[in-house]
């Protein structure tokens, strides 16, 4: 769900050095990149010192014959070490990590994460760099925000649907000693290449009801129609322009079908004799008062769960947001790794993923990028809630969690160890809840 994501706290960087108790002059840029270009004036006396300690290192480091480790020349250990190019790079690299925190204090700028030093120079004295702030988000009047909340009812067609499956679930299957008609339940390996590739198993141990509504492919099981067990056909079958796999949409599958049995299916009567199979019914009444009350429970949640979703990007829609692009990258990152894991569950490398899907990763980050805004905003607008609202989560609404949590684990033979990584994912998760349901109210206009 949408509140199921880390909401308690922003990353961010802070930092400690030695030169704290120094001054400096430095000059803050906003960008519309929600970065801060920091342009800081260098004491010609904190360069000379640098240059000074990055010698003695590199002199240390580096052997220079005819001389003791530490004790050449500065002149020598740079010949040695490859010229003065490569001896000022180290030194703004040593300059960087002296003077980049000192400035981001004196610049009071909330950095997202690490920036990057663009330049450091010596004539003038000063080093430029680009640092990524933390995302800002105003609510504006959230408190006016009223989303209308839908009613929600059971239709008699919804409930004959449900009957449709009751009597599905309980047909009588028979073996057929003829050839499968529509309406039968067959059992049939097949499959279906396209370009060498595999793109359809059916194994014979799965039956397949002889109703093209409920298959995907159109063409398959007009197919099967008059096979016989036994029987082996091979046909070719155009995929759908919606078949899941976009690459291979319109395009000819060959298909091999080996029939194993074929079966009548025969669905029962709706009636007191169906209910009483079905459950501890006495009539078809008790059976349809039943399905219209569980129908309504779940039309109900789910209603409750849109409403939320409404109410959060309504919110969302309202708010001004704004964040650097490191804060989408990161969290593109987190997708990336969340869908490898996923690939790698299946039992498939990643990178062969990649050729089957005949995409590159940057391919998988760019159809990712929309969502993962989407889910950055809402988290940001939930973050921010939280402490307009001041909500927060105690310790004992912690461990209360928790102990129905390890309840229900254990309940499927399960357990959840109470460790801090644990506690941390149930406390985001009440807040989530909390934020959550102060949205709904104040939507709802009851708060």
């Amino acid at each position: 769900m949408i509140w199921s994501e880390q909401i308690l706290c922003a990353p961010s960087v802070r930092f400690n050095n030695q030169f704290r108790q120094n001054k400096m002059n430095v000059q803050v840029e906003n960008l519309d990149t929600h970065e801060a270009r920091l342009t800081v004036d260098i004491e010609p006396s904190v360069i000379e010192q640098t240059r000074r300690e990055v010698a003695k290192n590199l002199s240390k480091a580096v052997r220079v014959p005819g001389f003791r480790p530490g004790m050449a020349p500065m002149s020598v250990v740079i010949n040695a070490i490859g010229g003065e190019a490569v001896f000022a790079e180290e030194v703004n690299e040593a300059l960087a990590k002296k003077v980049y925190p000192l400035a981001l204090d004196e610049a009071k700028v909330n950095p997202y994460s690490a920036g990057i030093v663009e330049k450091i120079t010596t004539d003038p004295p000063q080093m430029v760099a680009r640092v990524p702030l933390e995302p800002t988000i105003d609510l504006k009047d959230y408190k006016s925000i009223r989303v209308p909340y839908p009613e929600v009812s059971v239709t008699s067609d919804e409930i004959e649907h449900e009957f449709e499956h009751i009597r599905e679930d309980n047909a009588i299957i028979q073996l057929a000693e003829r050839p499968a008609q529509m309406g039968d339940a067959v059992e049939a390996t097949i499959v279906g290449e396209v370009n060498g590739e595999t793109v359809l198993r059916q194994n014979s141990r799965e039956r397949i009801v002889m109703d093209a509504e409920r298959m995907n492919i159109p063409g398959l099981v007009e197919a099967l129609v008059g096979m016989s067990a036994g029987e082996h056909k091979h046909v070719h079958i155009t995929l759908p322009a919606d078949f899941d796999r976009e690459e291979l949409r319109n395009l000819e599958m060959h298909t091999e079908i080996d029939m194993t049995r074929v079966n009548s299916r025969q669905l029962p009567e709706i009636g007191d004799e169906l209910a009483q199979t079905v459950g501890a019914y006495q009539t078809l009444a008790e059976l349809r008062a039943d399905i219209e009350k569980r129908l309504l429970a779940y039309k109900e949640q789910e209603n409750r769960e849109k409403y939320a979703n409404n109410a959060l990007d309504t919110f969302a829609g309202l708010a001004n947001i704004s964040y650097p692009a490191a804060f989408i990258e990161d969290r593109l990152n987190d997708a990336m790794d969340e869908y490898k894991g996923d690939i790698r569950r299946m039992g498939l490398p990643f990178e062969d993923w990649l050729n089957i899907s005949k995409k590159t990763e940057a391919d998988y980050r760019e159809e990712f990028k929309p969502n993962t805004e989407m889910r950055a905003r809402r988290v940001l607008v939930m973050r921010q809630l939280a402490v307009d609202e001041n909500l927060k989560v105690s310790d004992d609404e912690v461990n209360a969690e928790f102990e129905r949590e390890r309840d229900l684990a254990r309940q499927n033979r399960g357990d959840l160890k109470k460790d801090k990584e644990t506690l941390a994912n149930i406390r985001n998760n009440v807040l989530s809840n909390k934020v959550i349901d102060r949205m709904v109210a104040i939507a709802k206009g009851e708060g």
